[in-house]
């Protein structure tokens, strides 16, 4: 019954607002900021391939922890992308709490930007359109690495002259949607406080500025990185 007051009016029984949505949103941001940090690492990873076949090999030993058990474990990179995976469907799911729900609030939404042109609210619908591809695409390649075998330099350049089209779209997807989430967490929940209006529109930009750069820098390498691995499959 509470459940169902709390649907049409939007409070509690006890006329208190619900913490649901301040928890869900919470948890949103944390499971958004731990896959953030792991496509900046993953592309770091995959760059390591401009430095030839035994360096990307090498890491991949120490990602199998080969340092420990003296010959590469491949299934502790399934069991490490089983867990992203999870992590990517759960902040999934907490992230379409904010899509537009019908074609209604689609116009409303579209009639909002437009009279606005505000530069934030513009990044939240790439963010929105990234987010909408990548459930479909991150979603078959985590599958792919956690149904996957071993990991080799070899093996992967294969995987990528098979799907090139669609690695760079992802690289793109990934690169657009993980900087623009860490530029709104950084507005959210970092203090962005100023003496003026001009001083805390200052620190947003740079802000933004410095997080589009270190996702495009990383974006660019891998990308560099991307046409090694179609030279390594010829």
């Amino acid at each position: 019954m509470s459940g169902l007051i709390e649907g049409f009016l939007g409070t509690q029984a006890d006329c208190k607002k619900s913490r649901c949505p301040a928890v869900w949103d919470r948890w949103q941001s944390i499971t958004g900021f731990i896959l953030a940090c792991f496509i900046l690492c993953h592309m770091v990873f995959t760059s390591t391939i401009l430095l030839g076949k035994d360096a990307f090999n090498a890491v991949v030993g120490f990602a199998e922890a080969k340092f420990l058990f003296g010959e590469a474990t491949w299934w502790i990179t399934n069991v490490i992308a089983a867990v992203i995976f999870v992590v990517f469907i759960a902040h999934a799911f907490l992230a379409m709490r904010k899509f537009p729900a019908n074609f209604r609030q689609y116009l409303m939404f579209i009639g909002h930007k437009k009279r606005m042109k505000h530069l934030d609210t513009t990044l939240w619908w790439f963010q929105f359109l990234t987010g909408f591809a990548l459930f479909f695409a991150a979603s078959g390649h985590l599958v792919d690495i956690v149904f996957g075998g071993h990991i080799t330099a070899d093996s992967s350049a294969a995987n990528f002259a098979r799907l090139e089209i669609f690695y760079l779209a992802l690289l793109v997807f990934m690169v657009v949607h993980a900087g623009v989430g860490m530029y709104r967490l950084y507005v959210k929940w970092v203090s962005i406080e100023g003496a003026s209006r001009q001083e805390m529109l200052a620190k947003r930009n740079k802000a933004r500025t410095i997080i589009f750069a270190v996702f495009g820098g990383l974006a660019l390498i891998a990308l560099i990185a991307d046409f090694v691995w179609i030279g390594l499959s010829h």
